[in-house]
């Protein structure tokens, strides 16, 4: 299929910004105002019209009235959500059972009268993956879902709310699942008894921060230092043993984690991975018997499955994939993996005042995603080259020209990249999104040796980051007018100006400035002599199997050199790096390689004799072959050596 369309609709999962009004609640309460548990309840094995009822036993607010409030967004996803419209039928009940007055007074708030009487809540929740007002706005990652018997996605946020100011409060959540089913998370299991099983969250913002999946099992364990990491999916064709696939897959990148950090401020670890069924989608759209209206129907009916992605939590995190076919969307998920668990250091480590105690009725964003997604999306990637798990050609020649490339669209001289954070929701902002993990990225690696340079080698932006991290931890917010202070107390008193300029100010990044100076050059555009590319320059058509490295050939094209054959599947990350050296620099035009395909289930390698050609380029970023001395000790202490 033409994989635009699919990268069109994630596009709009991710890229949409709402701007609408939230509405200010005059309301103080009064005296006696406290509650000590919130006691939560669901019966999973009663659903009805694909909706589960919630219980809240709650008494003792001694109010006249109270706001029973659903977030507006949360943490991580930087778009307003409004889960309150996933709420039906609310109740508010006395000891005796009588009903007490309700009046929904926006998209998720609801006034209760005469409050000093209130002992339960009941309301109906809604599943946001099928619902048409709620599947486009609300990422499937951080939304909800209900299939009866089968699997329950329980994002606190849609399922859960809280009483205006009591958002510390503990929370207890009863679960009766059907047999067989366990669920899954990051919250302390308090109790298990038979099918019901009860869970502990210190407070409400603990709640939000641990999604729970319920399903029957399908996981695997490895460890990453201290840290045990748990993988725990479900497949919605039924099918187990993905958990052990997707480990296979992901666990030598994630265990170079290990180089980071001596020790990982977190235990456990849950990767929680949710699978969609895509192969009756793919083989529409690769149907030759389909036409485009018959194609364009089944984009629109199967637009669930273009919303693909993971939501990072404190001690987990949560994935919605697609599977089209071979399990390719593993590679996704190696991709993904790594920078979620990262999250571990920015922001549960590190963080302000806004993300420590996030405002869900009227949230304020923070103007530190260059630290939150920026740098984090950057020590993802540099783990990876300082582990040897990619080589320094794929990195620079590759990642790094890529997001210097995606960065060149982002009109770094009219907006600061800090403005962009603070007013994420504002429609002119939030279309800029995207930016935090491409250029926060670039921004990332060139602070990184800025610090190596005001150091001469002594320190790098991990170090810093460390040092920090302990210095506040998970419970601890730090102020989010001096963090760029703080960083330059740890560095250099020249570490202030560069905040000043590039991410606080419009001054354009000095890119060729910065990567000069350990040894890499970088050229905006211009021509070179590079091996022709596999498929395109011979004409050879294909399309891809999933969102993924594989591509399945379509068509040969006349002038193929190597002897491809329709329906052969070749991983295009191979390709690309045998056609370079470790530097970047192109294989001489002569030499004969082999590139290995996958056909009819066997692998079979075929020779190809590279071929040059002239090709213009944007973006251009190689190590250099001579770099200086001093060149040279930077990038080995960039490098981790």
């Amino acid at each position: 299929m033409n994989h635009h369309i699919i990268l069109f609709f994630l596009s709009l999962f991710i890229m949409t910004s709402c701007s609408s009004n939230i509405p200010k609640l005059e309301y103080v309460p009064k005296g006696d105002y406290s509650l000590d548990t919130y006691y939560y309840s669901v019966n999973l094995t009663q659903i009805k019209d694909d909706r589960a009822l919630v219980s809240l036993s709650c008494k003792g607010l001694n109010q006249e009235r109270v706001i029973f409030h659903f977030p507006k967004t949360i943490p991580g996803t930087y778009r307003e959500l409004d889960y309150g419209e996933m709420i039906a039928r609310l109740e508010a009940r006395n000891s005796q059972g009588d009903s007490l007055p309700v009046n929904k007074i926006g998209k998720n708030y609801f006034e209760i009268a005469n409050a000093k009487d209130l002992t339960s809540i009941q309301y109906w929740v809604d599943d946001t993956w099928d619902h048409p007002k709620a599947m486009t706005r609300i990422w499937p990652m951080g939304g909800t879902n209900i299939e009866d018997s089968t699997n329950f996605v329980i994002n606190a946020s849609g399922w859960f709310g809280f009483f205006d100011g009591l958002e510390s409060v503990p929370v207890q959540v009863s679960l009766i699942m059907p047999k067989e089913m366990k669920s899954f998370s990051a919250l302390p299991v308090y109790d298990i008894n038979g099918d019901t099983i009860k869970l502990n969250a210190r407070d409400y913002h603990q709640l939000i921060d641990c999604p729970i999946m319920i399903c029957e099992p399908d996981t695997a364990t490895f460890m990453v230092a201290n840290t045990k990491v748990f993988i725990e999916s479900y497949h919605a064709n039924g099918d187990k043993g993905f958990a052990d696939v997707i480990k296979k897959d992901i666990q030598p990148s994630m265990e170079a984690i290990a180089i980071f950090a001596d020790s990982l401020p977190v235990d456990e670890y849950h990767l929680i991975l949710y699978i969609r069924d895509g192969k009756v989608f793919m083989e529409t759209m690769q149907s030759k018997d389909a036409g485009l209206l018959k194609k364009a129907k089944t984009v629109w009916d199967n637009r669930s499955l273009l919303g693909a992605g993971a939501l990072e939590h404190g001690s987990s995190s949560f994935y919605v994939l697609s599977d089209f076919g071979d399990t390719t969307f593993t590679s996704m998920i190696k991709r993904v993996a790594l920078h979620e668990f990262m999250h571990i250091f920015t922001p549960l480590n590190l963080h302000s005042e806004l993300i420590g105690d996030f405002d869900y009725v009227n949230p304020k964003m923070s103007k530190h995603l260059w630290l939150y997604e920026g740098v984090t999306e950057y020590f993802a990637n540099l783990i990876m080259v300082q582990s040897g798990l990619i080589s320094d050609r794929k990195f620079f020649s590759e990642k790094i020209a890529a997001k210097i490339g995606s960065a060149a669209r982002y009109p770094e001289k009219k907006m600061s990249f800090t403005d962009m954070s603070e007013h994420v929701f504002n429609k002119k902002y939030g279309r800029h999104y995207y930016q935090v993990y491409q250029r926060g990225a670039v921004i990332g690696l060139l602070l990184d040796i800025e610090i190596i340079r005001l150091t001469n080698g002594k320190k790098t932006l991990k170090d810093v980051v460390l040092e920090l991290s302990s210095k506040y931890g998970p419970d601890k917010s730090f102020d989010e007018e001096t963090i760029f202070d703080q960083f330059t107390t740890l560095v250099h008193p020249d570490l202030r100006q560069w905040f000043s300029k590039y991410i606080e100010g419009t001054i354009p990044l000095d890119i060729e400035g910065g990567l000069a100076q350990i040894g890499v050059e970088y050229s905006e555009k211009g021509s070179h002599t590079v091996p022709k590319r596999i498929f395109r320059d011979y004409k050879t058509k294909t399309h891809a199997l999933s969102i993924g490295k594989y591509r399945k050939i379509k068509k040969v094209g006349k002038k193929d050199p190597i002897g491809f054959q329709e329906g052969d599947k070749v991983n295009t990350e191979v390709l690309g790096s045998i056609l370079y050296d470790g530097n970047g620099y192109p294989i001489p035009q002569g030499t004969t390689i082999e590139i290995s395909l996958k056909r009819d289930q066997k692998i079979i390698s075929l020779p190809y004799t590279i071929e040059h050609k002239k090709r213009k380029y944007k973006h251009r970023v190689l190590k250099l072959k001579a770099p200086s001395q001093n060149a040279s000790d930077y990038f080995a202490v960039w490098k981790g050596q």
